[in-house]
């Protein structure tokens, strides 16, 4: 018999190959909070603020970053350079929306 998953349960680790994350989910983990970890490797940290991209050595999963809405309030960092990052990519965005 196979148990069937309940709604709003985790979802399975790294079960996708690309995952779609915010600025919200800084700083990034592979597996994610919202992940069982129960069948996953070891919890790593990955730099995605840096390229925007990042991938997982252990399990392959690739973490893309979504650029910001312009107009949303600045998160609570406890780093500097994400957010000079996230001021950037505010900008970059409201660039190309005025072009």
């Amino acid at each position: 018999m196979v148990a069937k998953r309940k709604p709003g349960q985790r979802t399975p680790s790294c079960e996708e190959k690309i995952y779609q994350v915010g600025w919200k989910d800084l700083p990034l983990s592979c597996p994610t909070p919202e992940m069982q970890v129960w069948n996953a490797h070891p919890r790593v940290y990955l730099p995605i603020h840096r390229s925007g991209e990042a991938m997982c050595n252990y399990c392959g999963a690739k973490y893309v970053l979504e650029d910001p809405d312009p107009d949303q309030p600045m998160p609570h960092f406890d780093n500097s350079e994400i957010e000079d990052r996230f001021r950037r990519a505010q900008q970059r965005v409201r660039d190309a929306t005025t072009d």
